[in-house]
């Protein structure tokens, strides 16, 4: 029987990318790992042909001997090192491998929080060449909230893939009470897998708050409009509204009060979260409302007010006009 290539023994053609080799490792690690049961000749040989395939010129010589006709299979370490042959030690990375059991038992995905190089580590040690280290890149994830979950914050279990392997990543999200559109969490080492010893790169999930019919906000400053009537305004009156934490509060509408008006309420608004105890402030804008119905009773008495209404409204622009005539 034909001796089988590097490339059979990981499952990929000859043109496959860096990352498909790495993939096709890292799934078959999984499998034949002594510690995890499997089968130590056929780990050797999938380490081999991983420590060869994975680095650039040691797979151009390795292809090129492929082409001439060479030997493909297992001894290859030997051949490309100068007769050192290759070793791979496992029983030091047993610690890596207890993690890569217990994520898999807790569903957080085999290599959640595993530096995969460590397995191959020794072996390309032991063969004379280091592999260039890169920290893996950042991913992103936008989480949508409501208004009210933003407000006081909650817990929220999102899942994510990692592009490189396809496998599905589970977490916890706590998001701090007083959260903003579109304010960043970042989560340590739970992005991309890094290259050689690289770390893993980052989790930056950006949070999508979702508009409320009542209240709006501005930081930790929020904001709501109150309609009252024509006769509130003109009259006064104490009207019972709700707060963002769930309560009441009284607001007292004192008589002549205009359309626009803005009540302030201090540390009634949402949590400054880089900030313990301080909270922003509860802004209450009047809005009065004018009856755009009225029965003839109504009418006539309007009519009647209006007759007896002595104030001059429009004093001020009568006067400033008076003045724009006289330039």
């Amino acid at each position: 029987m034909a001796q089988r290539s590097y490339y059979d023994i990981l499952g990929v053609s000859k043109s496959a990318t860096d990352q498909d080799i790495r993939r096709a490792f890292r799934k078959l690690a999984a499998k034949y790992h002594p510690d995890a049961g499997g089968d130590e000749k056929k780990f050797k040989e999938i380490s081999e042909a991983y420590t060869t395939l994975s680095d650039k010129n040691k797979r151009r010589e390795y292809d090129q001997m492929l082409q001439f006709g060479g030997i493909g299979g297992s001894g290859f370490g030997s051949y490309a090192s100068g007769g050192r042959g290759s070793s791979y030690t496992y029983a030091a990375n047993m610690g890596n491998w207890n993690d890569v059991f217990t994520n898999i038992r807790n569903g957080n995905g085999a290599f959640s929080d595993f530096d995969f190089s460590s397995i191959f580590g020794n072996a390309a040690g032991s063969q004379g060449y280091t592999q260039r280290s890169t920290k893996g890149r950042d991913l992103t994830l936008s989480l949508t909230l409501s208004a009210q979950q933003a407000y006081n914050g909650c817990t929220q279990r999102v899942r994510f893939t990692i592009p490189s392997t396809k496998e599905t990543q589970t977490l916890e999200v706590k998001v701090p009470a007083g959260a903003q559109n579109g304010g960043k969490l970042r989560y340590r080492g739970r992005g991309e897998y890094g290259i050689g010893t690289g770390e893993r790169g980052d989790l930056v999930i950006t949070t999508s708050v979702s508009d409320d019919p009542l209240f709006h906000r501005d930081g930790a400053d929020v904001h709501m409009e109150l309609p009252i009537s024509i006769y509130e305004a003109i009259l006064g009156a104490h009207i019972d509204i709700p707060t963002p934490d769930g309560a009441e509060l009284r607001l007292k509408i004192p008589a002549g009060t205009q359309d626009g008006k803005t009540f302030r309420f201090k540390d009634l608004g949402a949590c400054v979260p880089k900030k313990k105890g301080a909270r922003g402030s509860l802004f209450v804008s009047v809005r009065v409302k004018i009856p755009t119905y009225l029965s003839a009773k109504e009418r006539e008495t309007f009519e009647r007010l209006r007759d007896n209404d002595m104030q001059d409204y429009r004093k001020d622009v009568r006067e400033h006009g008076d003045a724009w005539k006289k330039r």
